[in-house]
C-alpha cells in the first residue's frame, strides 16, 4: 500500500503519475504499484487515468524475441583465458597430498573464484561501473583463496570446508557487484535465481565440451596417436573452462537489474517447473521418513554419515524451495500459487523437523566427545537453515494472499546474506579457533 495514497494524490497529474511508475520501477517494486493502483482504479472507476494505466499493466507485454546484445568480443576472450587458467591449475604440479597419500587437484579449490574474478571482469567491462568496487571484491576474493591454499596444505579437514565453501564466497563478490552492497530482497532472490539457470546451463555446456573431448580424443586413438597429458587437459579442463562464462553470457543480461531479467521463456521456465514437480515427491518422502524417525531415533546420534546425510538434505531443499518459488505473481496463476505455497510450507516444516533431530544429534556427539572445527562448522550450518526455515514459516503465516511471494523473497534474501557471512566465518576465522 506504499503507492496508493500517492496515486490518489496523482489523478489529474498523469507526469506525476508516470514519474512514480519510474520510481517504482527503479526500486523493484512493479507488482506493488500494480496492485496499489488497481486498489486506487477499483476506488475510482470512473477515472480515465487510472483505467489507462490499469490496461497497461495488465496486458501482457509482446514476446519480440530476445534482442539483447551480448559483447562476444569480451566474452570469448575472457572465457579462453579462464580456460587457460584452469587447464595450467589441473598440473600435476599444483596438488595436495593427504595423509593417506592420496592426490587432490588445487583445481577443486581454486575453480570457482577463477571463474568469479573472470565474471567481475565481464560484469564490470559491459556495464562501465566504477573499477574501485570490482578492484576490492576480486582483491578479497584472491586474497581468501590463497589464506585457503596455504592453510589446505597439509590440513585435510580445513581443506574440505575450503572446497566446499569457496563457491559460496565467490558467489557473494559476483552478487555485489551487480546489485551493489545494499540490495532489496527481490532483487537478491531474482539474482539467486538466475545463478540457479546459470549453473544448471553451465552444467549443459559442459557436458558438450566433455563430450567434444572424448570424441576428438578417441579418433586420434584411431590413428595409434597418444597424445600426452598435457593436451588432454587441455581438451578436457580447457573445455569445460570455456563455459562457464559463455553460459553466464548466455542467460543474464548485464545490462538489466537482477529483477529486470527475462524468467518467462526458454530455460528459466523449465529450471522453475522441475523444483515444483519435485516439491510433491519430496513432501511424500518427508512424510514417511518423519513417521519412521521414532523406530530408529537413535541412528544419528550413532553414526556420523547419516549426519552428513541430514546436512545435504537441508541444503538440497533450501535450493529446491529457492528453485519452485515464482520471481513474480504473474508466473502462476492464483490457483497454482495457493497450492505452490500450501506445498512449500508443508515441505518447510517437516526438514524443520528433521533440521532440529540433527542438530539434537550433533549437540549430543558434542557434548560426549569435544568441539572440533568439523562440528563448529555443521552446527553453524543446521542453526542458519533451521532459523531460516522457521522465519519462513512465520512469515508465511502472517502474510496476506498477496505479499506470500514478497515474504518468500525476503527470507531467501536474509539466507543469501547469512551462507556468505558464515562461509567467510568458516574460511577466515574457524581455522584459527582450532
Amino acid at each position: 500500500m506504499r503507492y496508493r495514497l500517492t496515486i490518489h494524490a496523482a489523478l489529474d497529474a498523469p507526469r506525476a503519475l508516470e514519474s512514480l511508475y519510474r520510481e517504482a520501477l527503479a526500486h523493484g517494486d512493479a507488482e506493488e504499484f500494480r496492485d496499489d493502483l488497481d486498489a486506487a482504479y477499483a476506488a475510482a472507476p470512473d477515472s480515465r487515468l487510472l483505467e489507462a494505466w490499469h490496461w497497461r499493466l495488465t496486458q501482457p507485454t509482446p514476446d519480440v524475441g530476445d534482442r539483447r546484445a551480448v559483447n562476444w568480443r569480451l566474452v570469448l576472450p575472457l572465457s579462453a583465458l579462464t580456460a587457460l587458467v584452469l587447464w595450467w591449475l589441473s598440473g600435476s604440479d599444483f596438488a595436495f597430498h593427504d595423509l593417506k597419500g592420496r592426490t587432490i587437484p588445487v583445481l577443486l579449490l581454486l575453480a570457482t573464484p577463477v571463474v568469479a574474478l573472470s565474471a567481475l571482469a565481464f560484469v564490470t567491462a559491459s556495464r562501465g561501473q566504477a573499477f574501485a568496487l570490482t578492484a576490492a571484491l576480486g582483491t578479497a576474493l584472491a586474497a581468501v583463496a590463497v589464506l585457503a591454499v596455504w592453510r589446505a596444505v597439509g590440513d585435510d579437514t580445513y581443506r574440505q570446508i575450503a572446497i566446499t565453501h569457496m563457491p559460496i564466497l565467490a558467489w557473494t563478490a559476483v552478487g555485489i557487484a551487480v546489485m551493489g552492497v545494499r540490495s532489496a530482497p527481490r532483487a537478491r532472490f531474482a539474482f539467486l535465481a538466475k545463478s540457479i539457470e546459470a549453473i544448471v546451463v553451465t552444467g549443459v555446456y559442459a557436458l558438450g565440451a566433455m563430450v567434444f573431448a572424448m570424441i576428438s580424443l578417441q579418433m586420434f586413438r584411431t590413428l595409434g596417436i597418444t597424445p600426452p597429458d598435457a593436451v588432454n587437459r587441455l581438451l578436457a579442463v580447457g573445455g569445460v573452462g570455456l563455459m562457464p562464462l559463455i553460459a553466464i553470457a548466455s542467460v543474464y543480461d548485464v545490462a538489466q537489474p537482477p529483477e529486470g531479467q527475462d524468467f518467462r521463456r526458454g530455460l528459466s521456465r523449465m529450471v522453475s517447473l522441475l523444483p515444483r514437480l519435485l516439491l510433491v515427491l519430496t513432501l511424500l518422502v518427508l512424510v514417511v521418513y518423519v513417521a519412521m524417525i521414532p523406530a530408529n531415533f537413535l541412528q544419528p546420534f550413532r553414526d556420523r554419515d547419516v549426519l552428513i546425510t541430514y546436512n545435504v538434505m537441508l541444503f538440497a531443499v533450501v535450493g529446491m524451495l529457492v528453485g519452485a518459488t515464482p520471481v513474480t505473481a504473474g508466473d502462476l496463476p492464483d490457483r497454482q500459487q495457493r497450492w505452490l505455497r500450501r506445498g512449500i510450507v508443508a515441505v518447510a516444516a517437516l526438514v524443520l523437523l528433521v533440521g532440529l533431530y540433527a542438530l539434537a544429534a550433533v549437540l549430543y556427539r558434542t557434548v560426549l566427545d569435544r568441539l572440533t572445527l568439523n562440528r563448529l562448522i555443521i552446527i553453524g550450518w543446521d542453526v542458519i537453515n533451521i532459523v531460516l526455515l522457521g522465519l519462513l514459516l512465520v512469515r508465511q503465516r502472517k502474510a496476506a494472499s498477496d505479499a506470500w511471494i514478497a515474504s518468500l523473497h525476503a527470507t531467501f534474501s536474509t539466507a543469501c546474506a547469512a551462507y556468505a557471512v558464515w562461509a567467510a566465518f568458516a574460511m577466515i576465522v574457524a581455522v584459527w579457533m582450532f
